[in-house]
């Protein structure tokens, strides 16, 4: 046997077989942090690997310290400071988490969950790091906003996909994010379509989505992939104020306040009347 560079070749008699290589273990990223032994996210217990870097703008972001690419500094109201951002390969993260795969819950093997940011926004870092967790046989999930012209590739790695709407107006989408929508119906229909378990989140932001007639919109545009297919609406909160305080910018939602417990029902039933299932968080 002998082993390349980016290959292994492997001659038998006159054919010559060859395997490339599982994942680039080398590949580089930006993560925020990697939270282990989470009970969200995925079934059982599971890591979930933050990356830094976004490429939507979203005003009501509860992490804006996710936003920025590459390292970013906070500074907080005690005059403390915080670097958020590190640099690590595939191989890092692995070796990080391998340790916790022999713990099950609810007899659910340990799993590894992608978040951020966007995980999609470092493309190759995300992908081969996919294909690693897979190699070594975790249970794996992303959290994205659906925008990557390339997430199909990535499906065959993915056991779970968490993807977002925001807004079903693509101008709308565009004002609000900086990026039209597009590209996420395209990928939403074809996760499903490709027989993932999948997952709808929808911030309900006051003043901004939450009129009956975009969740009536969302509705319609759900309606056909609903077997199997879970809705989670997400209230509008001010947690993560104090970021963008510390990363010196104003936060540009002071003036909402979160939506009523019997707005978000009226939401709900919009697209349970579609015989989707939704859960309010």
């Amino acid at each position: 046997m002998k082993k390349e560079k980016n290959y292994i070749k492997i001659k038998i008699i006159k054919y010559e077989v060859v395997f490339i290589n599982k994942y680039k273990e080398d590949a580089k990223g930006i993560i925020i942090n990697i939270k282990p032994g989470v009970t969200k996210e995925g079934p059982g217990w599971r890591s979930i690997i933050y990356f830094k870097g976004c490429n939507f703008h979203c005003p009501w972001c509860g992490s804006p310290e996710s936003i920025p690419f590459g390292k970013t500094e906070l500074i907080y109201d005690d005059g403390s400071k915080e670097i958020i951002g590190q640099e690590i390969t595939v191989k890092e993260v692995i070796r990080e988490i391998l340790p916790y795969q022999r713990f099950l819950k609810d007899h659910h093997h340990y799993g590894v969950t992608l978040s951020g940011g966007e995980p999609t926004a470092q493309w190759n870092f995300y992908f081969e790091l996919l294909k690693g967790l897979k190699y070594f046989n975790f249970p794996t999930a992303v959290e994205t906003n659906g925008s990557s012209p390339q997430f199909i590739a990535s499906l065959p790695y993915l056991d779970l996909v968490f993807c977002d709407i925001k807004h079903m107006n693509a101008e709308i989408h565009q004002k609000l994010v900086g990026k039209d929508n597009k590209q996420v119906w395209y990928n939403i229909r074809k996760t499903y379509e490709a027989g993932k378990d999948l997952r709808i989140v929808i911030p309900v932001i006051p003043g901004y989505n939450d009129s009956e007639e975009n969740f009536q919109e969302i509705a319609n545009f759900l309606s056909p992939l609903k077997d199997g297919l879970k809705v989670e609406l997400l209230k509008y909160g001010r947690q993560g104020i104090y970021k963008w305080k510390a990363l010196g910018k104003d936060y540009p939602l002071l003036h909402l306040i979160p939506p009523s417990n019997r707005k978000m029902i009226i939401l709900a039933n919009i697209i349970k009347n579609k015989g989707i299932k939704v859960d309010i968080s």
